[in-house]
């Protein structure tokens, strides 16, 4: 990279030399200097004539010299004379140019002429050209950075939610560009090899603009007596950050001059996007499930329009795509996001891709961009049924109404430890399941069998201790799903016996309080208090819940009449996330309201918590509800465990949907044939993008813990698709994969036009000015004077007069008077 030091532009060094006298600068002190010497001089000649005024003129004038002669040397001291040697260059005026990367630098330079008759395009600007694209044409192509490099060193940057750089440092008409970016190339592509560089520099990639931040940074950085401004090429919507006022302010204080160009129309343009898309990860064949599309907009408040939704096989290359659906939709006046909802049903196992296109019903107008119209997700369909293990303290009515739906359900096999039965009653005893347990598993593979446990108030003290770790590895390297129902038998017990059952308590993502247990107190209330989804709890496609008539959304929540009690909790562990809280204002604590639904991951595995086992109240909505929420919950925490697939291996990725430059952490769990941690250093990674391009970096998943076999990445996806994550099991033809969608975010979709008067603000009080892009190349070098100055980079100051025969030559001047003296007989 470029260093700063290399923005200094230097000529020559220059040096000279002076003799200087340390005499007083005053009139008085000259007067004063001169007075003392003249009184000095009068006094020593006065003396020596006296002294020798009966002796010959010669034998006078003889004695008086050397008197004289050290006076002088005595003056010489005095006014100090000293040799100056000084060198000197002249360090050149310095320019920083600040460009923006966002994503809404990928917009068109000027209103679309579909769009408004009435616009007119920006000079030297086509509809086709992107904001980014008109900035590198000013730039570069127009020979404006190299007139600016005629008189100072250019420096330039690029922002989106961090500064950048610099990129390029253009002094004399010479363009350094950072290493990152320089290519080697032959003579007869010396002009190419320039080109590409701006172009990977300049490319919009940010996905939201941290303009105030940006500027604050920038000033601290190149403030000084040099810097003749910062140049600030930007569309203006600064959407995240520090406030511009404070960077403003910055640069006021340090008299850095602002120059800001506008960039973009400043007439606003209709744009819709797709927000999201929310579909469940896989499904059983003949479910019904629910595909959602939210539709967003901006300055197209009150425009109909439709989604269309289409319908291929994920493993194909498109060919088989066929619509499968199209609905209309009206966006809100205040520009509010809408769901549209697909209602699917599919019959054949198979991973299915779905692609959601937005249109305008009104061909005629002009959308800014129409890159962010189209969605897609993945949807796995699959005949394998969920192995479910209920186990329950006692028969109450959550778990009655809970095993009953699963021993229903064709997509689910459950197997019941009701732990009130024994050996000895078992044949008297008849339960809804597949099969009926007396204990807990005992050994790891019959464990291994389940995908989900569903736990309601179950007694642990009831596991060996080998059984308590069985149950821990079993979620953490098995990527089990544990469902833990909170109630007042022995959960208290748990939270009692928290060291003794430390195997387990760490499974629950909240720390349980043990104040019920040891007051001995109830938790109830006398009315019932509603279960509120947090934002997190919204977003979850699993929390949706449905009605009498099947259709489902989490909004039901809020019609739910709610629970009595809601076991107390401490806090939550780290990572935990609350889904839904108790109402109850009673029950509130120094954190809010106590969580009612909260979820981990742990290990490999997932884990959630439910305050009471009072979710069959779901049935005052619709039956159908409460079975919708249980299997749906279920299906959630046997995710990993269902996409594990190979047992010898396990993909994560924390994220499926992301951002560009978004990080994504890719883990990885691998063993050998033998089912023992792998334990090698790396192991290869291979990521496809949308094109069928593969991704350099990162190529490998680094060893994170030792000898466990864990294994992770980072991933900053550049650029919006699909990737496919591709991770090959050691000694074994499989591999293991995984599905990232990057899609753009409507922070810059929101308010893309050019703000002109954040951007007049922006300059105010700073000696700079605000220009548009076509005001640029006459008006800018006019704002930017040489700050060039010559400043001293040595200087050395040499005494005169500090030289030993000084010395010796006073004492020889006084030892010939003294010797004079004897000889005339004066002393």
């Amino acid at each position: 990279m470029i260093h700063s030091a290399n923005m200094i532009a230097q000529t020559a060094t220059e040096s000279f030399e002076a003799i200087e006298l340390s005499i007083p600068d005053s009139a008085g002190g000259m007067l004063a200097l001169v007075a003392g010497l003249t009184f000095l001089l009068g006094l020593v000649v006065r003396t020596s004539l006296k002294d020798s005024r009966f002796l010959k003129p010669a034998w006078r004038a003889a004695l008086l010299v050397p008197r004289l002669l050290v006076l002088g040397l005595i003056l010489a001291i005095v006014i100090n004379p000293s040799r100056r040697i000084q060198t000197s260059r002249t360090e050149q005026s310095r320019v920083g140019i600040l460009v923006d990367t966002s994503l809404s630098m990928s917009y068109p330079a000027a209103v679309s002429s579909r769009a408004q008759a009435t616009d007119v395009a920006e000079p030297d600007s086509s509809d086709a050209d992107t904001r980014l694209a008109a900035v590198r044409r000013v730039l570069v192509n127009s020979g404006l950075l190299k007139k600016l490099s005629q008189t100072h060193a250019v420096s330039v940057y690029t922002f989106d939610s961090a500064v950048v750089g610099p990129q390029a440092v253009v002094t004399d008409g010479e363009i350094r560009f950072a290493d990152a970016l320089s290519t080697e190339s032959s003579e007869q592509d010396r002009s190419e090899a320039v080109d590409s560089p701006w172009e990977r520099a300049l490319t919009p990639t940010g996905a939201e603009t941290r303009l105030g931040e940006a500027v604050h940074e920038l000033t601290g950085q190149l403030a000084g007596r040099t810097l003749s401004g910062i140049v600030v090429l930007t569309d203006g919507q600064s959407n995240a950050g520090l406030d511009l006022q404070v960077a403003r302010q910055r640069a006021e204080r340090s008299e850095t001059r602002i120059v800001t160009i506008g960039v973009g129309s400043p007439t606003p343009q209709p744009n819709i996007w797709l927000a999201g898309i929310q579909a469940p990860a896989d499904v059983h064949r003949g479910d019904p499930f629910d595909i959602t599309v939210i539709v967003q907009s901006s300055g197209a408040e009150s425009l109909p329009g439709t989604i269309e939704l289409f319908e291929q096989s994920a493993a194909g290359d498109g060919s088989d795509r066929r619509k499968v659906a199209e609905q209309s939709f009206s966006l809100e006046p205040d520009g509010l996001p809408v769901p549209v909802k697909f209602s699917r049903q599919l019959s054949v196992p198979g991973e299915y891709e779905y692609v959601a296109k937005a249109n305008l019903e009104d061909a005629t107008i002009a959308e800014l961009t129409d890159e962010d119209n189209q969605r897609q997700c993945r949807v796995e369909v699959t005949d394998r049924r969920i192995k479910v293990l209920v186990i329950s303290s006692g028969p109450m009515r959550e778990y009655r109404f809970v095993r009953n739906t699963l021993f229903r359900h064709t997509g689910i096999d459950s197997d019941v430890w009701l732990q009130t039965i024994s050996d000895d009653n078992t044949a008297m005893v008849s339960q809804e399941a597949t099969k009926l347990l007396t204990e807990f598993p005992g050994t790891a593979a019959e464990l291994a069998a389940y995908n989900v446990i569903v736990a309601f108030d179950p007694d642990w003290q009831r596991l060996s201790l080998e059984q308590q770790k069985s149950l821990n590895r079993w979620v953490e390297r098995d990527a089990g799903g544990l469902i833990a129902v909170a109630g007042e038998l022995h959960t208290p017990k748990l939270a009692e016996q928290a060291e003794a059952l430390r195997d387990v308590i760490v499974l629950y993502p909240v720390v349980l309080n043990r104040l019920l247990s040891d007051l001995r107190i109830s938790q109830g209330a006398d009315e019932a208090w509603p279960v509120q989804l947090t934002p997190e709890g919204r977003a979850s496609e699993f929390l949706r819940i449905a009605d009498a008539t099947g259709n489902a959304s989490t909004d039901l929540w809020e019609t739910f009449t709610g629970i009595y009690r809601s076991y107390p909790v401490r806090s939550l562990r780290d990572g935990a996330v609350v889904l839904a809280s108790y109402g109850n204002p009673r029950a509130r604590n120094q954190d809010g309201a106590p969580p009612f639904l909260a979820t981990q991951f742990y290990g490999a595995g997932r884990t959630f918590f439910v305050g009471s086992a009072e979710t069959w109240r779901l049935r005052s909505i619709s039956p159908e509800g409460h079975q919708r929420f249980w299997t749906s919950l279920i299906r959630e925490a046997g995710q990993g465990s269902r996409q594990r697939g190979n047992p010898r291996g396990l993909l994560l990725v924390d994220r499926t949907s992301a951002s560009p430059r978004q990080p994504v952490t890719i883990q990885a769990r691998l063993y050998d044939p033998r089912m023992e941690p792998v334990q090698v250093d790396s192991v290869p990674m291979s990521i496809i993008d949308s094109d069928g391009r593969p991704v350099s970096v990162p190529d490998r998943l680094r060893n994170t813990a030792g000898n466990s076999g864990r294994y992770s990445a980072v991933f900053r996806p550049l650029r919006p698709g699909t990737y496919r994550v591709s991770v090959p099991i050691p000694d074994s033809t499989d591999a293991l994969q995984a599905t990232i969608e990057v899609t753009l975010s409507n922070l810059e979709s929101e308010h893309s036009e050019q703000n002109v008067g954040l951007l007049t603000d922006l300059v105010r009080d700073t000696r700079g000015a605000y220009l548009t892009l076509a005001e640029c190349p006459e008006g800018l070098p006019q704002l930017l004077p040489d700050r060039s100055e010559l400043v001293v980079i040595d200087e050395q100051l040499q005494t005169l007069w500090d030289r030993s025969w000084l010395m010796y030559l006073m004492i020889a001047l006084l030892g010939v008077e003294w010797l004079l003296r004897r000889v005339v007989r004066l002393s």
